[in-house]
């Protein structure tokens, strides 16, 4: 469980300038809006991650001022004036598959040292939907991971066995692990599990060891029959499992606890040979997550893997940035992107999760759900950061739910399954509407002081204060349907008076933007948004790739919410994307003349007449 590196916090503030300001749409009754706080602990030395919290866990939240705080209702008003976030509910991007934490084997045997009501009480705060954080979504391993109590092991070791005549998931059983996951299921039976393996059975590897080496191409499709067949075996105790991931961090070789390297060609291979396995066997259901490691090689290996035979890539945050999963998913449009592993503190993660979800995976998933005050038991090579649920060394029974684990329920326990993500204003912010209709809003606040969040959805609007370092959640019945965020439409005139035109009219994704004549057709047609947005021909004006590099070409693509589709109106007419500016190459003010971005000069090229 590596260290995760740290994040510079991103300012509740909406990107458009002065000039921006919506017209209120027509008036639409009242509403109430639900609002649910957690905050870090105000106590010295309880800061996010800080070892006190393993040593005096009640010190801290006894310092912890909002612990999923119900707060008082808000009604909302008519819109107007100038809204901090702009939610736009037509704008809809991603199919939400959960939030959850992982059911690996520390945590398991932790809860099979407590008594029957302990254990029910500790499963409950984590998977119950109604009286716990209601996670809908939890990660098992095949076979042993580094956070174990017991010696590693596969479903197959000894020597050679190509037939597999010895697999078994005894020791799953032994260990409490299958006991466990029923029980959970029973207390969420809407719970879904996915399983990694972080090796396969020492004798399909190179080092014919458990820990390092890498897989031997002539196993992958006995590794696909022995996944099929631990699935089928789960299945056999009661346990369905929806999906696997190929590998756990497949260009990973820990030297001290299991791991395996797999290549990208590996991968693909292997794929194949698992999705011909499900299928004959009446699994054709499952899940095939490829890839399952760091956001900073997801691109390369994506593209190794390809598109055929799975349901998507999943992606660990320990080195890299977000938008790599934004990136992977402009890449293979059809293909989910998955947040499965990174545990979160304070504040700062729970700004990491929202900026999962805008960056457009389907799912967040938490390693590793208690261990006790020990950091025990655990055969990782590090020391492990304090988990969101904290068990007593001496009273087995006792736990506490840490900051951490309110964060974490800010999102799980109001974010529906099936959920969309609907366009926001850019920040520390992200919304969803649920299938029943409502609209969920998670806000963070990093900073040291209280701010004023103002949230404008359609024709209503609301205002909360928002403390320091807190989260908040606000919940908006029947607000899934309240329409666009206001905007201005009209031609963006610029160099030569020319417009900002889309290239031949095309909708396609990638299509470039260019100077042209101005004629009043619709690939003129341009509405600037309150939520930072400037669209037309129902797509959004884009920076290619997301790279903030001079010479970057300006497309249209789907609109996704991430801060390539994010436009800041300047003082000096200006218009301003990851931290350049929009310009007519040459400068050159021809038809036809492409559009890119570079520093800013607020040269004539770079100068434009927005939408009166």
């Amino acid at each position: 469980m590596p260290r995760p590196h740290p994040r510079t916090a991103l300012a509740l503030t909406a990107l458009l300038a002065a000039g921006f300001t919506a017209t209120p749409a027509q008036a639409a009754p009242a509403a109430t809006v639900q609002a649910w706080f957690s905050s870090e602990s105000r106590t010295a030395g309880y800061e996010p991650k800080n070892a006190n919290w393993y040593t005096s866990p009640a010190t801290g939240l006894a310092g912890t001022p909002y612990q999923l705080s119900k707060q008082a209702d808000i009604t909302t008003t008519a819109a107007g004036g100038t809204a901090t976030i702009t939610v736009d509910t037509t704008q809809k991007f991603q199919t939400i598959l959960g939030v959850g934490s992982s059911l690996e084997e520390s945590t398991i045997f932790n809860l099979s040292r407590m008594s029957a009501a302990g254990r029910d009480a500790a499963l409950r705060a984590l998977v119950d939907p109604v009286n716990g954080a209601g996670f809908n979504v939890a990660r098992i391993t095949f076979g042993t991971s580094d956070f174990t109590s017991h010696d590693f092991y596969t479903y197959d070791d000894g020597a050679a066995d190509p037939s597999l005549s010895r697999f078994s998931i005894q020791r799953d059983l032994d260990y409490r692990i299958i006991d466990t996951l029923k029980q959970a299921r029973s207390i969420n039976p809407n719970l879904k599990l996915f399983a990694s393996a972080w090796s396969a059975p020492p004798w399909m590897k190179t080092s014919n060891n458990i820990i390092g080496g890498s897989l031997l191409s002539q196993y992958i499709p006995t590794l696909a029959t022995y996944y099929r067949k631990a699935i089928q075996a789960y299945a056999a105790q009661g346990i369905p499992l929806y999906g696997l991931t190929l590998q756990n961090e497949p260009l990973f070789e820990p030297a001290d606890y299991p791991g395996m390297l797999v290549s990208a060609a590996q991968e693909k291979q292997l794929a194949a040979a698992l999705r011909t396995e499900l299928t004959n066997n009446g699994l054709g259901a499952t899940k095939i997550w490829a890839f399952d490691h760091n956001f900073s090689e997801g691109s390369s290996y994506a593209a190794g893997v390809g598109s055929a035979n799975i349901d998507g890539f999943a992606f660990h945050d320990y080195a890299g940035d977000p938008s790599a999963m934004a990136t992977v998913k402009a890449a293979f449009p059809d293909k989910d992107v998955l947040m499965t592993e990174r545990s979160v503190w304070g504040t700062a993660g729970a700004d990491r999760i929202v900026q999962y979800f805008r960056n457009q995976s389907t799912l967040y998933e938490g390693w590793v759900s208690m261990l006790d005050q020990n950091r025990s038991p655990e055969r990782w090579s590090g020391s492990p950061d304090p988990t969101m649920l904290v068990q007593s060394a001496s009273s087995p029974d006792t736990f506490w739910k840490l900051p951490d684990y309110n964060m974490v329920a800010q999102f799980s326990k109001f974010v529906q399954p099936g959920a969309k993500r609907v366009a926001s204003s850019a920040g520390s912010n992200v919304a969803f509407v649920n299938p029943d209709n409502s609209l969920v809003t998670v806000v963070v606040n990093q900073g040291t002081a209280n701010q004023t969040v103002t949230l404008r959805a359609g024709s209503r609007q609301f205002t909360s204060t928002l403390p320091a370092k807190t989260t908040g959640t606000y919940v908006w019945a029947g607000a899934g349907d309240a329409g666009a965020a206001p905007g201005r439409t009209g031609a963006i005139v610029g160099y030569g008076g020319k417009c900002i035109d889309v290239a031949g009219a095309l909708s396609q994704n990638g299509t470039a933007v260019q100077l042209y004549t101005c004629n009043g057709t619709n690939a003129q047609s341009w509405t600037v948004g309150s939520d930072g947005t400037v669209r037309a021909l129902g797509k959004c004006l884009d920076v290619a790739g997301a790279q903030a590099v001079n010479g970057t070409k300006a497309q249209i693509y789907d609109c996704n919410g991430t801060a390539a589709q994010q436009w800041t109106a300047g003082a000096d007419g200006t218009l301003r994307s990851l931290g350049k500016c929009l310009d007519a190459t040459g400068p050159s003010s021809a038809d036809g003349t492409k559009l890119q971005i570079w520093d800013c000069f607020a040269g004539a090229n770079q100068r434009w007449t927005l939408p009166g």
